[in-house]
Order: C-alpha cells, then structure tokens, then sequence
C-alpha cells in the first residue's frame, strides 16, 4: 500500500452516509486532483463519489492506478460526454464505465484534439470582438497540457491578465459571447453516440443537468422520450444549479419514464464555482442520501 493509500484509510469515519456523483477533477476543468477530492469527500461526510471529468478517464485512471480497493469512500468511475445541441448545453453522464474500453479511450483522445480546435476559435473572437490576447508561453502551456482544456482555463487567463475579476464574469462579459459565435466548432458529438459508447463501456447514460437544455416542459419531455428511444437510461435529477422545484420535476419525470435517478454537485472548486461544495452543493441544497442509480451500480 503506497502512502496516499495510508492516509486516505486513516481518515475513516463513520457515517458517511451522503452521496455525490458529479465532481470534477483537474483532469477536465476542476481544481484538485482525484485523491484531494476523495479526502475533500471523506471531511464532507461523503461516502459515494464519481469522478465525472468532461470527455476523459484520466481521472480515474489516477485513481485505479494510485488507491486501487483501498479507499473507504465507493468510487464510481464515470465520465461526462459532451454532446452537440443547437441550444443551450447537452452533457451525457456515463456510470460504471470500463475505463480500459479501447472504443471510449480512442474517443476521448479524439475528442481532446477537438477542444484544442475548439479553445483555438475562442481565443481567435476574444481577440476578435475583445482585444483580448495572452501571451504565447500561457497559450503554448494550455494547449500542450496532458488533461483535457474548457472555457475555464480561458476564464482563468482573462483573470491573470486583468480583464475579468472572476471565472463567472469572464463568462458573462466575454466567453458565453465568443461561445455562441464559434458553436459550429465546439467539441462534442451526437447524444446518439454517447449514449452508444457509454453502453459499449458497460456502463450507465444519464442526462445530465436537464436545465442547461434550455427547453420548455414540453420540449424537454418529447427530447427524454426520443433519447431513451437511443438507450437513455437516467436523469441528472438532482443539481447544484436546480431549485427545488426542478429536482422534483426531473424526478417525477424520472419516475413516469421508468428512468433512474442520479445526482451531485458538479463540483469544481473554489474558483471555478466558488459557490458549490462537495456533498452539499450550493448554499446546502443538496444532501443525497439515496439515489435509484445506485441500486444498478452495486
């Protein structure tokens, strides 16, 4: 057992008892590694995680390779596709995946390439529409990184280099804009393929965050029904970002379409989303003690 196995057994603690399956490692676009995010956990009085970094299993092959069975904390290994949408934003959650799947691994890697061309346009209309310009050495480190890059990372630079005082106002003043401008070279596939690779994978498609779709009641339940058509198997009924009403919308939804229910915080960290934790999501409104995923995943 290596030394971060040691410790991370050492903090056991009874009662871990809430439940968090969508939190980001700085694999994708979070801020701490896998293992921060397990202690992170454990403290939180979380004691079911999923490491669901966007469009890659690097994460979880930090964590297969570095704690094996050791943790006291159930890790669900996932992954969160990001898919093509002609409005607002579409994330397919896949749980219980094989991480060594060749199809998934070959995409992601594909799918990497895709977010460099995509994090290339933005920073071409940023310059464009914003004079807004970083310096090569910033861009070279980026775009050379091993983990997969995001809107954040941009957000992060226009906060180094002063034009925004955080990552949510370098959304709302600059990228949101250059996003929608630069959509046709976004990173993402058809629904209908991550769907498809997640069940090649073993694993469990989930409609993540249902609210980002940006739909009426009617046209978010006429989209669900055409996607369980497809092999839809749950809904990302609970969120940070849903009030209350929503959770329990998406969750009657859930129930009437015999689809399972999952969520978590979508947790980044403190810069990212300074207003979400681990376990409790924003401002408490989630405490997670049971979800029908799980009985599919033991």
């Amino acid at each position: 057992m290596n030394k971060e196995n040691k410790l991370v057994t050492s903090n056991y603690q009874q009662g871990l008892d809430l439940i968090d399956l969508h939190i980001h490692s700085c694999y994708s676009d979070g801020e701490y590694t896998p293992y921060e995010l397990i202690k992170m956990a454990q403290k939180r009085n979380v004691g079911t995680i999923a490491i669901t970094d966007h469009d890659t299993l690097l994460g979880n092959k930090d964590i297969a390779y570095n704690l094996k069975e050791n943790s006291v904390i159930k890790i669900i290994p996932g992954i969160e596709l990001s898919a093509k949408t002609d409005n607002g934003t579409m994330h397919i959650l896949g749980y219980g995946i094989d991480i060594n799947n060749k199809e998934l691994n070959d995409k992601t890697i594909e799918l990497k390439n895709n977010s460099i061309y995509s994090i290339m346009a933005l920073m071409s209309q940023l310059k464009k529409d914003y004079s807004i310009v970083f310096q090569t050495e910033d861009i070279k480190k980026l775009l050379t990184t091993n983990r997969n890059i995001g809107r954040p990372d941009l957000a992060r630079l226009c906060m180094k280099y002063g034009y925004a005082n955080t990552v949510q106002e370098a959304f709302d003043k600059y990228l949101i804009d250059a996003n929608r401008k630069t959509k046709q070279t976004n990173k993402g596939i058809p629904y209908e393929e991550c769907i498809e690779l997640i069940k090649h994978a073993g694993g469990i498609p989930v409609l993540a965050h249902p609210k980002t779709l940006n739909k009426t009641d009617k046209e978010l339940l006429t989209l669900i029904k055409e996607m369980i058509k497809d092999g839809l198997q749950g809904i990302e009924a609970y969120h940070s970002r849903h009030t209350q009403e929503e959770m329990t919308k998406y969750s009657k939804i859930a129930t009437e379409l015999n689809l399972l229910i999952s969520g978590g915080s979508d947790y980044h960290g403190p810069i990212v989303k300074p207003d979400i934790e681990i376990g409790t999501g924003k401002r408490n409104n989630l405490k997670i003690k049971k979800l029908t995923i799980l009985d599919r995943l033991k």
